[in-house]
């Protein structure tokens, strides 16, 4: 599977709204978060990129009995997705 660059992101309320995203050889565009959650499934990583240099890659954590997914910069079990400093998505 294929790296998608992070290069913006919006959250609110604990939760990602949107995603600025480069694949390879394809332009920038947004995604949402539910769109997001499905790549990742899917095997992409998800790779923030701030000033040119690729940060940590995101995780896909899963949270409680009844799974719900959150995507995050850590491997926490936290009912609320995080980002690291981004610009906000366009």
């Amino acid at each position: 599977m294929g790296d998608v660059l992070i290069q913006g992101g919006t959250c609110k309320d604990g939760k990602i709204e949107a995603l600025e995203v480069k694949l390879h050889n394809l332009p920038v565009r947004v995604i949402d978060r539910d769109t997001a959650v499905a790549w990742m499934r899917d095997g992409h990583s998800f790779v923030p990129v701030r000033d040119g240099q690729r940060l940590p890659a995101l995780q896909l954590v899963e949270v409680g009995d009844e799974p719900r997914w959150f995507i995050r910069t850590d491997n926490a079990p936290v009912e609320q997705d995080s980002l690291p400093e981004l610009p906000p998505a366009r």
